[in-house]
């Protein structure tokens, strides 16, 4: 006996590799991961779906932890929506989880930060395994300078000298919590927890970085580039390649956030009116 069909809003939980995409969102004519997870979903509720992402990523820019809700009918039980949906999708996009939420949950909206990590390989040689998905610096950093950069980014500051010049949001002032550097299986990995970025403004920041590596910059310098609010005074916009969206966080999910209790930003600490106390079941 064929399963009852269910309606439910879901959040997905969605890895992909960057290099052939245009980027998240959808664009007509072009593959987009919107677009890929739309006609994935569609084919699931036999009509068409619509997807919203947590946020946007640019082009060539990886994910193992972007988050998209959909609100669509269909006869998938929750244990099993993960394999559907993944037998619609090709090798370089795929869910790897899957909840049914309250009616009205957004994944941007209910977004109270992300967790980003943007990859260096700093060998002399060029590694066939990670070219896509770091960047290779041939040139000796000074990783200490470079860490003591980094932590000249936490708090709630002005980023205008770190956002692109076509960055279409009303302000640059964003909440970073975390913004470290250390060195992993071989890489230099910076890692990055805010409430939300500007369009390039990690890349920006870890190409600023690399030019403190480089010697172009001091430590003492980023306090003078983020007062200068002028992009053209900070360091080179680092390659999509090396950035990877890890996480995105949600009120139910904020234990290993590392979220200063002390922090005040748009959706911390969570109300009622940010994250339904109680969400009733998915109808």
């Amino acid at each position: 006996m064929p399963l009852e069909r269910h309606t439910a809003t879901w959040r997905l939980v969605v890895a992909y590799h960057g290099a052939r995409f245009v980027g998240f969102a959808a664009q007509e004519g072009e593959r987009s991961v919107q677009g890929e997870l739309a006609r994935a979903l569609s084919a699931l509720a036999g009509e068409p779906v619509r997807v919203r992402g947590a946020g946007r990523t640019d082009a060539g820019v990886h994910a193992r932890g972007q988050v998209v809700s959909a609100r669509f009918s269909s006869r998938v039980p929750v244990e099993k929506m993960v394999l559907a949906c993944n037998s619609q999708l090709g090798d370089d996009l795929a869910v790897v989880r899957a909840e049914a939420m309250f009616d009205a949950f957004d994944a941007k909206r209910h977004s109270v930060g992300k967790r980003y990590c943007y990859r260096l390989h700093t060998a002399a040689w060029h590694d066939p395994f990670r070219g896509s998905t770091s960047w290779h610096v041939r040139k000796h950093l000074d990783l200490e300078a470079m860490k003591e950069a980094a932590g000249a980014f936490v708090g709630e500051l002005d980023f205008e000298s770190f956002r692109s010049q076509h960055c279409d949001a009303a302000h640059a002032r964003r909440y970073l919590w975390m913004s470290e550097l250390r060195e992993q299986d071989g890489q230099v990995v910076y890692e990055v927890r805010g409430n939300a970025f500007c369009r390039h403004m990690i890349r920006c920041l870890a190409g600023t970085l690399v030019d403190v590596g480089r010697g172009r910059f001091r430590p003492a310098d980023m306090p003078r580039l983020l007062a200068a609010r002028d992009r053209t005074q900070a360091g080179v916009t680092a390659p999509a390649c090396g950035l990877t969206l890890e996480e995105v966080y949600y009120p139910d999910e904020l234990a290993h956030a590392g979220i200063p209790a002390d922090a005040r930003f748009p959706g911390f600490p969570v109300t009622p009116e940010s994250w339904p106390a109680d969400p009733p079941p998915a109808s």
